[in-house]
């Protein structure tokens, strides 16, 4: 399955994504914001890919590559994981997060993506409610939540790092921000799962 924006395809990760996701994490501009600020090793890479496909076979969400349309070319990723790794407060929710090359920064890919994937979350799976665990110097990303409707929740630490967590209720999320505009031209097609 996928998921169609305007200028997007998003679709579940898959192993063969393990180069994308290599080549993006290793960008000290990308991973400065990502919980350890440091480059993500191959193994890594390979454990969130397969985690990634099980949690879609299991949940019917995961982390979704984000293709531009057009080339077919990925820019980021963006979707929900349970937030368990983070710390035991948080077992049972999920989190979403959106990443992307630097070069695709400044664009609105993120909020579109994201606006999308909560369309999908929220109108397709059982969550109730998504949290965005966001860094402190992350201005981008707060911007990115404040327009998706996510509302500050607490300060969360883990092994010393402050993250600020926004939160997103089912009951509060309107829909309507992205597809009764026409953002979300093709939503849920059947098709590279």
């Amino acid at each position: 399955m996928f998921i169609e924006t305007q200028r997007l395809i998003l679709r579940p990760l898959k192993q063969n994504d393990v180069g994308f996701l290599s080549g993006m994490m290793k960008n000290p501009d990308v991973y400065r914001y990502i919980l350890k600020q440091e480059p993500w090793s191959d193994g890594k890479i390979n454990s969130l890919l397969q985690k990634q496909e099980e949690l879609f076979a299991r949940q019917g969400y995961c982390l979704f590559g984000v293709e531009m349309k057009g080339g077919g070319a990925l820019a980021g990723y963006c979707g929900v994981q349970p937030l368990e790794d983070f710390t035991e407060s948080l077992i049972g929710q999920v989190g979403i997060s959106w990443v992307f090359q630097k070069d695709y920064w400044g664009a609105g890919f993120a909020t579109e993506s994201a606006s999308a994937f909560l369309d999908y979350a929220y109108l397709k799976t059982e969550l109730q409610g998504i949290k965005a665990l966001i860094h402190p110097a992350n201005r981008g990303s707060m911007r990115v939540a404040s327009k998706l409707g996510f509302e500050f929740d607490d300060l969360v630490f883990r092994n010393g790092r402050l993250r600020i967590m926004y939160s997103l209720l089912k009951e509060k999320y309107s829909n309507e921000s992205f597809v009764l505009r026409g953002n979300c031209v093709g939503c849920l097609q059947p098709g590279l799962v």
